[in-house]
């Protein structure tokens, strides 16, 4: 049988298909597709190929690789399984709206990977369909969540947008006011705004929510 084995890191894909090799699968090792160049050519290579599955080994630690993921996933309509640490379940959610069929975990044996491996194949289920329900209700939530942050976001003055992103990244209030030379008052004024069209009540849940706004960004946009 014929797959592809699909990771960042170049050894560790290719030390897995290799394993799998031993087991009797003709596997060939692949890095993710950046660009739009590199989605055509990564294309291009695995339609040569043929696969009949694809094995993804990623982590998901945040919302740019996951971004990555599903825009290798849905690069190629093959059957995909995911290996991986990460526990998120939005995160699979995702991925599996995007063509996984399961998410297996690190720490799979050899001989239980090559069996999942021959079920997805054939076609027949490898996890338990309450599993990608969850998965899949996690990550809707998240989306419609973050959508209506986008929203309330889209109420702030390009002022208070740049002070929000100070904010995330670490500047006080002070700082912020040196940085545009106006008075501390000032700052707090327009930090007071943005709490309200947030409908927040604390600097910590504004910063959470513009944190939460661009990690959503990058899971739902592909790369130019």
């Amino acid at each position: 049988m014929r797959l592809i084995v699909v990771s960042d890191h170049s050894l560790v894909s290719e030390a897995v298909r290799m394993a799998l090799a031993s087991r009797g699968f003709e596997a060939v090792s692949l890095t993710p597709p950046s660009g739009r160049g590199g989605h055509r050519d990564f294309t291009m290579r695995v339609s040569r190929f043929g696969p009949a599955v694809g094995l993804l080994l990623c982590e998901l630690e945040d919302r740019s690789l996951l971004r990555d993921a599903v825009a290798t996933v849905s690069s190629v309509r093959i059957r995909w399984l995911l290996l991986t640490r990460s526990r998120d379940t939005a995160a699979w959610g995702a991925l599996f709206e995007a063509g996984v069929s399961a998410v297996l975990p690190m720490t799979t044996n050899l001989d239980t990977l090559a069996g999942a491996l021959t079920q997805e194949a054939a076609g027949r289920p490898v996890m338990a369909d309450e599993v990608r329900v969850r998965a899949l209700e996690a990550w809707h939530e998240e989306s419609v969540q973050s959508r209506r942050v986008a929203g309330l976001m889209g109420s702030l003055t390009p002022r208070e947008m740049a002070v929000l992103a100070m904010l995330h990244d670490g500047l006080t209030v002070k700082l912020i006011a040196q940085g545009a030379n106006v008075s501390e008052g000032t700052v707090r004024s327009q930090v007071k705004s943005i709490l309200r069209k947030l409908e927040v009540s604390s600097q910590l849940a504004a910063v959470a929510a513009y944190r939460q706004m661009r990690e959503f960004a990058l899971a739902v946009h592909d790369d130019e």
